[in-house]
């Protein structure tokens, strides 16, 4: 039992004494009017109340109860002034009011324990509750942990500290001035609380709170290590999904290109002499073109590895535009022979700091994503223009449009329009991505659009100036 302070007892005898000395005067008070002393009793019995409630101990009041009595004896029963009873139903009165004093402030006493029972517990409960809730939104073991110290420190204002065993659950620092909490997992044990207290700061409703708090830890940690590993899994699931569809759609598109440069390599070795020179010419120009595809692909290929493995690099220099664009055509110009085809350049010459392979890498796939999507009556353009701070590349075509069913998806991966097998339109879905990445490397954005009154526009810009860090 924890004994009340000198101040707390000096407070509760000042409080006693004004009640006990205010039922007096009032008492004496009344008395003049005519009232009678079963009517008095009364008075005296409300500051036993009084006094129970405001000293929140039923002690002070059996002490106002007795004084009360005295009083009572000595103001109000004759001989009057003096301690002495001659009427026995005095007597019985003073020992009604005596008894009825006591119990009355003992029953006044436990009620008013009881509300501040049920008042700490409606505020325990509530901290629990912002407790449990506290954890819901909170993610990364360093986070969960800091809000655990935070619980800690706002709801008890007890010095701790949090921790977790990593290799050697068994290590721990031996101590008497701190009482621990087990923080338990899955596992088992994981950590624990350490709180420094004295032996009066050990109340209930802190340990409550801290061993709330210890048990809502473990579920957040191993609930944020159940999402680590949902996600690492939820990865590997992917990169293997990523790789199958790589392999497949590799292993698809390089089939016919091999087939045909197989087929036309043989034909002109076994048939050389006899051959035509315009025969040979058109052999000799399919065999260029696929060795141009192969080429493009490996391109993309390695460029998405790159890209998957964090490693592309720029190279930046200052690249004229008119140059980046022509080696683009030209590398793109055996497919665009046989379709109309027009380029437009801004009228000053315009350098862009920029990577001018890799650039020359969108243009080339875009132009070629532009023929691979059109019938052969379809034209395309490449426009460049200047746009206050930024050069604008589009690639633009009068085929069919954009399918509404890839729209949203077009520059995600291996995202290709399957509509049976036909070889002129060959892809794996890479070229848009790879633009993607390389247009934002450099800072610039990639966009689709309609194309009115009919076609696509694939449309990315370059920032003029390097952005300073």
């Amino acid at each position: 039992m924890v004994l009340p302070s000198n101040s707390k007892r000096q407070g509760n005898w000042l409080k006693t004494t004004i009640i006990i000395g205010i039922s007096i005067m009032g008492s004496l008070g009344i008395s003049y009017l005519g009232v009678a002393k079963e009517s008095i009793i009364m008075l005296f019995l409300l500051g036993v109340i009084f006094s129970t409630i405001v000293t929140s101990s039923s002690m002070w009041g059996i002490i106002t109860s007795v004084v009360s009595m005295m009083a009572m004896n000595f103001l109000f029963t004759e001989p009057r002034y003096t301690f002495v009873i001659y009427d026995s139903g005095d007597l019985v009165l003073l020992l009604f009011f005596l008894i009825t004093a006591v119990v009355s402030g003992t029953i006044t006493s436990r009620l008013q324990k009881q509300i501040e029972i049920a008042e700490k517990n409606e505020r325990t409960t509530q901290v629990l509750y912002k407790i449990a809730s506290g954890f819901i939104a909170i993610s990364g073991e360093k986070d969960i942990i800091s809000r655990a110290k935070y619980f800690v420190d706002n709801y008890t204002g007890l010095k701790n500290e949090i921790i977790i065993y990593d290799t050697d659950k068994d290590l721990k620092i031996d101590s008497s001035n701190y009482n621990e909490y087990s923080i338990i997992g899955s596992d088992g044990v994981i950590g624990e609380i350490r709180v420094f207290m004295d032996e009066e700061d050990t109340v209930r409703q802190n340990e409550i709170i801290i061993q709330s708090i210890a048990t809502q830890l473990g579920i957040a940690l191993e609930g944020n290590k159940l999402y680590a590993e949902r996600e690492q899994i939820r990865v590997a699931m992917e990169k293997e999904r990523l790789r199958a569809n790589l392999l497949r759609s590799v292993s698809h598109d390089l089939r016919t290109p091999l087939t045909a440069l197989s087929g036309a390599g043989n034909l002109l070795a076994e048939n050389f002499d006899v051959l035509k020179d315009d025969e040979k010419k058109k052999l000799a120009t399919d065999i260029s073109e696929e060795i141009g595809w192969l080429t493009n692909l490996v391109e993309n290929i390695l460029n998405m590895t790159r890209i998957s493995n964090e490693q592309l690099i720029l190279n930046k220099d200052e690249e004229v535009i008119d140059d980046v664009v022509s080696e683009a055509v030209s590398r793109t110009k055996r497919i665009l022979n046989d379709r109309s085809f027009a380029v437009t350049l801004p009228e000053e010459v315009v350098s862009v700091p920029m990577d001018g392979k890799l650039i020359v890498q969108v243009l080339v796939n875009l132009l070629e994503n532009a023929v691979r999507h059109t019938s052969r009556d379809s034209s395309v353009r490449l426009d460049v223009k200047i746009k206050g701070k930024c050069v604008e590349f589009i690639v633009s075509d009068t085929g069919g449009g954009i399918d509404e069913s890839i729209k949203d998806s077009l520059f995600d991966r291996f995202v290709t329009l399957d509509k049976g097998v036909t070889d002129g339109k060959r892809g794996i879905g890479l070229g848009l991505t790879i633009c993607k990445a390389i247009v934002e490397a450099h800072g610039g954005k990639i966009f689709s659009e309609h194309n009115h009154p009919k076609g696509s526009k694939f449309i990315f810009t370059l920032p003029v100036e390097e952005e300073l860090e």
